[in-house]
């Protein structure tokens, strides 16, 4: 180690910007994060020079690109050896250790088995990915990590090295999405030249569920998924930037008072978060409303819809997200000072206006997320269960039993929800019409095309309301429990919000689900109830209370 510590040294003396710049890397701060933290936590089945050897690989990377000669030995895993920002090497599966030689501006990587060439024409010999786009005079430059272990925030991972095509593409989208922030939103594609530095590829995912993620340790990082389209990309690329930013200012300055034991709803995640994280998502989306804000001026007649529903959407569930930090009593001065310029730039959105189609589709989506978060999420005592199933089976007052529940507790790790399955066939159908017609004529093959989407979802978006209402009343019968059933029944009745049965499935769907659970564990069949009947009866005893209240104590996390 002392070796590799003073070759950094001697790099640093000679080329200090250089390795400045290899030491400011995002992978390098993702690699320092995991080893602390192993060497915290105690053994592990990885042998430690492994990790530890990583800064072996810095200190090669900081020589070679500063020109000194030297020999050192850097590590091995997944048959790659990575000189970060200088290239990678194949080597056989069982290498753990390849000697890095450096003379006279060459640089070879010794396995034992043979020596890799560090130039072009070596067929085991990988040169950085890196994109450069340009457009109205303002430069991205970016690399493509697909090979180095620490390139993903989720911890170390096997290489996936990029095709000749699939680095083609990310050429095409960068250079299509840099254009487009260029001429739309030039300030913000000023920000991201100051910030982004890599972006960790990994495959596509399902449609309009595109997956990206920055983090604290690895400033000027990405990871995100192959994007469905140029919007997308730019769309992520402002989210991330907005992570970033914030992520370093938190370095400085303390905005709030973290307590892991209490979680807050965040309507962009099916999970219940902490406080920190919803800081982080309201500015995160603050700026995405922002940018929908600008595109929906921009966007040609035929996107107009789409964007008009997502600045409609991301305007009120941010909003509501910045009233719930600003009145959780968690935030610092510094906080409260940052949230509240938050809150009144997106006030000034508040009075722009938009289409009803767009106000209405954002409404109904809000509703969705909301109620679903609150059923898959919420947990009562199994003794409120009891309660209240015994109090629908006598018809008490409906009142008098929700007031009797004690405190609600959310799960801090839910299993996966897919909350989003209906705001999913939204996008479809404002985005891609032709697309979303022909996922209405297979319906048999749409839970392989939009995971956790059903008949009765695409009937619902497509506006044939009795088809989905009938639909949930299936889903019901087969499986009480179900709060995709309970919830997607509610929407068929939106427009009648004042409606008992409506105020209950929407608003406390978890009372709900509490009344089936506590029939069962009575002995009770909870298939041959009527749904509508006993929704009406919990929301009679909502009355007083309103679908979007919020709580700005948060909830305890179980």
């Amino acid at each position: 180690m002392s070796d590799a510590w003073d070759l950094l040294v001697q790099a640093y003396g000679a080329a200090p910007g250089i390795t400045e710049d290899i030491l400011a890397r995002p992978q390098v701060g993702i690699w320092a994060a995991h080893t602390l933290r192993r060497l915290r936590n105690g053994p592990d089945p990885v042998p430690l020079w492994l990790d530890v050897g990583y800064l072996h690989a810095l200190a090669a990377a900081s020589a070679v690109r500063a020109g000194l000669t030297f020999e050192l030995d850097i590590p091995a895993r997944h048959r790659t050896a990575v000189l970060p920002t200088v290239g990678a090497a194949s080597v056989p599966l069982d290498v753990e250790v390849v000697r890095v030689r450096a003379r006279k501006g060459h640089v070879d990587m010794e396995t034992g088995a043979r020596t890799v060439r560090c130039r072009p024409g070596d067929p085991d010999w990988h040169e950085p990915i890196v994109i450069e786009v340009r457009a109205d005079g303002v430069d991205l430059r970016v690399e493509l990590l697909d090979r180095d272990l620490y390139r993903d925030l989720r911890g170390p991972s096997s290489p996936q090295p990029l095709s000749g095509p699939e680095i083609a593409g990310w050429r095409a989208d960068l250079a299509r999405a840099w254009e487009l922030l260029v001429r739309e939103q030039p300030s913000r594609a000023l920000t991201i030249t100051g910030i982004v530095r890599t972006l960790a590829p990994v495959p596509r995912r399902e449609r309009f569920r595109p997956l990206s993620a920055s983090g604290t340790e690895a400033f000027g990082g990405i990871l995100l998924s192959q994007p469905d389209d140029t919007l997308q990309l730019a769309v992520t690329l402002v989210h991330e930037s907005q992570h970033q930013k914030l992520g370093a200012l938190s370095h400085l300055l303390t905005l709030c008072e973290a307590d892991d034991r209490l979680r807050y709803y965040a309507p962009w995640r099916d999970d219940p978060r902490p406080l920190p994280g919803i800081l982080q998502g309201a500015y995160a989306f603050a700026g995405i409303t922002q940018f929908w804000r600008v595109r929906r001026q921009q966007a040609p007649p035929g996107e107009r819809a789409a964007a008009e529903f997502e600045f409609a959407l991301w305007r009120r569930q941010t909003l509501g997200v910045l009233r719930v930090l600003a009145t959780s009593g968690r935030l610092t001065g510094h906080g409260q000072r940052f949230v509240d310029t938050l809150h009144a730039e997106l006030k000034a959105c508040q009075e722009d206006h938009a289409p009803p189609a767009a106000l209405d589709a954002a409404h109904a989506v809000a509703l969705d997320h909301r109620a679903m978060w609150r059923g898959h999420n919420i947990c009562l005592d199994p003794a409120d269960h009891d309660a209240l199933a015994a109090a629908w089976q006598h018809r008490a007052s409906a009142a008098d039993a929700v007031f009797a529940v004690g405190a609600a507790k959310v799960r801090a790790e839910p299993p996966v929800g897919l909350l989003d399955a209906r705001a999913v066939l939204c996008r479809y159908l404002l985005f891609d019409p032709d697309a979303f017609n022909r996922l209405r004529a297979t319906p048999d093959e749409l839970g392989e095309r939009v995971a956790g989407a059903t008949a009765a979802d695409l009937a619902l978006v497509a506006g044939d309301v009795d088809r989905a209402r009938a639909g949930y009343l299936r889903e019901l019968r087969q499986d009480p429990l179900s709060v995709h059933g309970w919830v997607g029944l509610g929407l068929t009745q939106v427009d009648q919000l004042a409606d008992p049965a409506t105020r209950a499935l929407l608003g406390r769907p978890e009372l709900v689900l509490a009344v089936v659970q506590g029939l069962r564990s009575r002995g009770s069949a909870a298939d041959a109830l009527d749904p509508l009947e006993l929704a009406g009866w919990v929301g009679e005893g909502l009355r007083d209370r309103q679908l979007d209240t919020v709580d700005p104590a948060g909830w305890l996390a179980v």
